[in-house]
């Protein structure tokens, strides 16, 4: 057994106090920390026992060099001066605290990956028409809606009861478009309008007329591309829309 390191590691709290009580551990003027040591601020889920032990400190000193009278109320962000360290350490949070982050990022993870299943029914044909173009891949492209072929000008309704979010010139292909917030985290996109018959943050209803078919954007002929998202995440119209046209 080494004696010489058992006996230092004993005698290491009380000649902490001997050394801090003769005044060279603090300042009497401003009661600065001097000498060896370093600062160690409290994160969240330490703990005043888990830091002395990190450190290999006695608990009854670090609270007596930092005027500390219950353990238990060392709020997070405090610096705490430990005297005797060349460094600071990493203290690993309570099992407890590990737990309850855990929980909470399980939690927000599956809530956010929650798929909400599709309702049939729930949409109604946005416009009369023949359609041309399917959900999924086309020509090695993601297509992230359906294509139903029309005559320019030919009405555009609401699929559902919602908010008008935007009503204007969409991004690069899309051309003149409508975008509609609905319930149940649903939107729906019109695209390639000769003509939008709505405004932005006007409420509209179901049936409504909004815009007019066109070929504005990257179009080939008079159509009206549709999309349905679920959050951000593209969905099949056809899964929310009635079978017959």
């Amino acid at each position: 057994m080494n004696y010489r390191k058992v006996t230092l590691k004993i005698l290491f709290p009380l000649l902490t106090l001997l050394f801090l009580a003769g005044c060279q551990g603090f300042s009497s003027s401003r009661g600065t920390p001097s000498g060896p040591g370093v600062y160690h601020v409290v994160q969240k889920g330490q703990t005043l026992y888990r830091i002395a032990k990190a450190y290999e400190i006695n608990v009854r000193t670090l609270m007596q060099v930092n005027k500390i009278r219950d353990a238990a109320a060392v709020r997070v962000g405090r610096r705490l001066w430990v005297p005797g360290a060349f460094r600071v350490l990493y203290v690993p949070p309570t099992d407890k605290s590990v737990r309850t982050a855990h929980k909470k990022t399980k939690k927000r993870k599956s809530s956010g990956d929650k798929k909400r299943p599709p309702v049939k029914n729930f949409l109604s044909w946005p416009v009369k028409g023949t359609l041309t173009s399917t959900f999924g891949k086309r020509n090695g492209r993601n297509h992230d809606g359906i294509d139903v072929g029309a005559r320019k000008g030919t009405p555009i309704y609401a699929a559902a009861a919602g908010q008008v979010v935007f009503s204007d010139w969409g991004p690069t292909g899309y051309g003149l478009m409508v975008i509609i917030k609905h319930k149940n985290h649903l939107t729906t996109v019109y695209a390639h309008n000769s003509k939008n018959w709505v405004r932005k943050n006007t409420w509209v209803k179901k049936g409504q007329k909004i815009a007019s078919v066109g070929s504005t954007g990257r179009s080939t002929g008079p159509h009206l591309h549709f999309e349905v998202r679920n959050d951000t995440h593209p969905r099949n119209p056809l899964k929310y829309l009635p079978s017959k046209r």
